[in-house]
Order: structure tokens, then C-alpha cells, then sequence
């Protein structure tokens, strides 16, 4: 389904070093595109996204879940991956972050290619519909919730906080060319409000991060991807999520059916 925010271009229609540039001047433009009828094979994707950048390890050196490049993450339930809190093996919803938050120089664009759509037969917001947010419109929106205290807020963001991994570091900086007045560039770790109302529990930035991440809940945009749709963002100016999606069913027998949702994700420098 077409959308107003989103420009489609269609895999195949003209050759890869065309498409990729066609893909990054509406980055440039627009910070998003969809790429569709991508074919789900690993090295296709590596060699179609390194005209736009280069593939990244996780934090650490880490390898992702694919088999045929370290690059790439398998986004799909597993159950023993979900017991162990595995981010890329649970189900249910996942909060809008940043992707590599932690990460020094800030990864230039976020991927995530549908291989398998996986069960759509549920409810709306049960289905995995994968949620975007534009940070300025987040930003946007919890200035316009409070405008008396935004300016107080942002440079609340702005200034640096204890992160997960120990280290301190700001979760809006500055980006450019600036955009607009809410323009700034946001590192969202998805359990870092969880990390400050276990340590700064009654601090101002734990309530600043707590009102960010209900704003780009507010402002975040719905996509249901279809398999063979290839998302690309600009990793400073949009976050992700996902609305909630089941990871089992029981069956008849006693034995349970497993979703078979599976999405790639990676991200460029």
C-alpha cells in the first residue's frame, strides 16, 4: 500500500548503481525510502547497500544471526533466544530507538528488509506493523505538549547521561545541515529509560526520557511491510519500532505453531 511520507521504488526497474542513487537522493531529501521486490538472499542485499555505505558489526566486534554475512540480524521469535532476553528473538511490541545507539560515529542509515510478513491475521497492532518516527516530529510534539519547558527539556537531552554500557553521552545532538528548528540528531536506546528509572529514578532527565519516548510513540508512523519491501533510513533523523506481534499459538495436539516472521536488519556507515 502506497503512503504520502513514503516514495516506493520498485527492485529491478533500472540497474543497481541507478537505484542506489535514486535511494539516496530521497534519503537526502526525504531521510526514508522503500525499496520493493527485493529478493531475500544475503549477498544481493550487501552488494545493492554498499553502494550507499558500509555494512557494520553490532557493538563490540559482535557478528549478527545471519549465516551468510556478519552484517546482518535475523529478526524472528525463537523461544530459547526470548528466555534469555535476546532483542532480536522476543516477541510482543519493541519501543522506538535508535539503531546502535551506543556506537561512535553514529551509523549513517538503519536497513531492515521483510522476508517473511509472517502471520497477518490478528488484530491491528498484533500484527508486527513496523513503526517509524521522524525525531523532529517527536521533538515537535513534546514541545507542542509542553512549550513552556521544551526548551528545558531539550537541553536536558542535550546534555550527557549515564548510559547502559557505563559511558556518558547526550541523546539529541546537533546534525547538519539543520532542518528546521527540531532538527537534531537522537540516540534512543530501547532499555535506556528502563537503565534511568533504576538508577536516577526521580532525576529530571529519567521524566525528559520518559516524555521523549511517549512523543515519538505519539508521532510514530505505521507501515505494514509485505515481503520483499526493503526499508532504509537516515539512522540520525529516524527511529524504529514494531507494534506487537505472537510469537506462538498452541495447536490442537498440545504443541505450538511458531510465527514465521523474519526480518533482516543492518545498518552503514
Amino acid at each position: 500500500m502506497s503512503l504520502p511520507w513514503l516514495t516506493d521504488i520498485e527492485y529491478g526497474s533500472a540497474t543497481e548503481e541507478l537505484l542506489a542513487k535514486d535511494m539516496d537522493a530521497e534519503l537526502q531529501k526525504h531521510g526514508v525510502v522503500r525499496l520493493t521486490g527485493f529478493p531475500a538472499t544475503a549477498n544481493e542485499l550487501i552488494r545493492l547497500l554498499e553502494h550507499l555505505g558500509t555494512p557494520l558489526r553490532y557493538y563490540g566486534g559482535d557478528t549478527g544471526t545471519h549465516p551468510h554475512h556478519n552484517a546482518i540480524w535475523r529478526v524472528s521469535y525463537d523461544r530459547e533466544g526470548a528466555r534469555r532476553g535476546e532483542a532480536h528473538a522476543v516477541d510482543g511490541p519493541l519501543a522506538m530507538h535508535s539503531s546502535q545507539s551506543l556506537l561512535e560515529p553514529r551509523p549513517r542509515y538503519f536497513c531492515m528488509l521483510m522476508v517473511n510478513p509472517g502471520w497477518q491475521d490478528q488484530a491491528e497492532g498484533m500484527n508486527g506493523e513496523s513503526l517509524l518516527v521522524p525525531w523532529a516530529d517527536a521533538l515537535r510534539t513534546l514541545s507542542e505538549a509542553d512549550p513552556s519547558d521544551y526548551m528545558s527539556m531539550l537541553n536536558t537531552l542535550r546534555s550527557d547521561i549515564p548510559y547502559p554500557d557505563g559511558l556518558t553521552r547526550s541523546v539529541a545532538y546537533s546534525i547538519e545541515p539543520k532542518q528546521n528548528e527540531f532538527d537534531y540528531g537522537i540516540r534512543l536506546k530501547s532499555d535506556l529509560l528502563h537503565h534511568l528509572q533504576e538508577i536516577l529514578p526521580g532525576a529530571d532527565i529519567t521524566q525528559v526520557v520518559k516524555a521523549l519516548v511517549k512523543a515519538a510513540q505519539r508521532a510514530a508512523l505505521r507501515v505494514q511491510l509485505t515481503a520483499g519491501d526493503l526499508i532504509i533510513v537516515d539512522n540520525n533523523r529516524w527511529g524504529h519500532g514494531r507494534e506487537s506481534v505472537i510469537g506462538q499459538l498452541p495447536t490442537g495436539g498440545g504443541g505450538w505453531d511458531v510465527n514465521p516472521r523474519e526480518l533482516w536488519s543492518l545498518t552503514l556507515a
